[in-house]
């Protein structure tokens, strides 16, 4: 029983020890990862790798990294309009770069959460269209990045199919229905679903995992009456977004020598793409990135050292896109004569 309180406390308070201990236990966790990987892998290999990466392919890595947060700003905007949040895509552009910039530079995600959904809900005050934006836009990408990912992963794995652009629009078209059918009718399929087998999902262990679950519905279906030209503009530019992101993970990767095809190392990002996304990680992924490329990349016979390198060469395009990021947030304050920290915005908001 104690140990089911403490339990208790520890994932679901809200009291201040309570955030402060899990804090604490996700450094320690993250740490713990990186000093394994390290104690592991021979680090002077790894500086070996990197004194061999090619600059073009990691310049052309970085714009592309440049060009895929454009898209995904791009893929913001008609969820922004349709809430009635007006702002222009050079503004959406410059507030997402920012929200690199804080995602570096924080120990934690939940300041960059808060600083996108203050941009958004300020001057006009609207927090509750900002919050079911964010919510929808995280949902969205979440989905595009799955189903994306396990496309290349169901394409790859048949030997006999070469990469063809057919399968791309293919996949593209199945998407473009898929989503139609969650935002239009994943409620009703629900509502049926929770009173035709209440008596299998009326179990207490599985309330939390339905609140989310109808959290999650509440949000995709709060789209639904969106127009369509908005939402496949919102969807093509999502789609684009990943796709130019896995190019230049390519780039990267080649620049170290890491021959990996487009399908191949598409999932793969995918995958480490939704394991960067769990409340674990901080800055970006750091420690649960590593892990996750080491070991999937250990499918395809790339070493230990490779892998690494590679996580780091994601990490540096990260960081010159943050410290783009930095120098326009800082101007832009300067112009509009803004005050603006992280404490007052860190409060004790969700993650969005």
């Amino acid at each position: 029983m104690q140990i089911r309180e403490f339990a208790r406390w520890f994932f679901k308070s809200d009291q201040p020890n309570a955030r402060r201990t899990r804090r604490l236990v996700k450094f320690a966790i993250i740490f713990g990862l990186l000093i394994a990987v390290f104690w592991i892998v021979p680090i002077k290999n790894v500086i070996q790798a990197l004194l061999e990466t090619d600059p073009i392919l990691f310049s052309i890595g970085v714009v592309l990294g440049l060009v895929a947060i454009l898209l995904t700003s791009v893929q913001m905007k008609p969820l922004l309009d349709n809430q009635g949040i007006n702002r222009s895509l050079w503004q959406v552009n410059n507030i997402n770069l920012a929200v690199k910039f804080y995602l570096l530079v924080m120990p934690t995600s939940l300041v960059a959460s808060g600083y996108r959904w203050y941009r958004y809900a300020q001057p006009e005050g609207k927090v509750a269209e900002s919050f079911v934006a964010l919510a929808f836009f995280r949902l969205f990408r979440t989905f595009l990045i799955l189903t994306i990912g396990l496309g290349f992963l169901l394409i790859s794995v048949q030997q006999n199919i070469t990469f063809r652009v057919g399968w791309i629009i293919l996949l593209i078209l199945a998407i473009v229905v898929l989503w139609i059918v969650i935002t239009r009718y994943s409620i009703p399929i629900y509502t049926w679903f929770r009173k035709h087998a209440g008596f299998i999902l009326d179990r207490p262990f599985l309330a939390s995992f339905l609140r989310i679950v109808e959290k999650l519905l509440s949000s995709a279906s709060s789209y639904a009456d969106m127009p369509l030209p908005a939402l496949l503009l919102s969807m093509s530019a999502g789609i684009l977004a990943i796709l130019v992101g896995f190019a230049s993970g390519v780039y990267l990767a080649r620049a170290i020598s890491i021959d990996l095809g487009f399908l191949e190392l598409g999932w793969a990002l995918s995958v480490m793409s939704l394991a960067t996304q769990f409340t674990l990680s901080i800055m970006e992924g750091l420690g649960v990135r590593e892990v996750t490329l080491i070991a999937l990349l250990s499918l395809f016979n790339i070493s230990a050292e490779q892998a690494l390198a590679f996580s780091f060469l994601i990490f540096c395009r990260g960081f010159i896109i943050s410290l783009l990021g930095g120098l326009i947030e800082a101007f832009d304050a300067l112009r509009n004569n803004r005050s603006i920290t992280p404490d007052t915005i860190s409060g004790e908001g969700k993650e969005i």
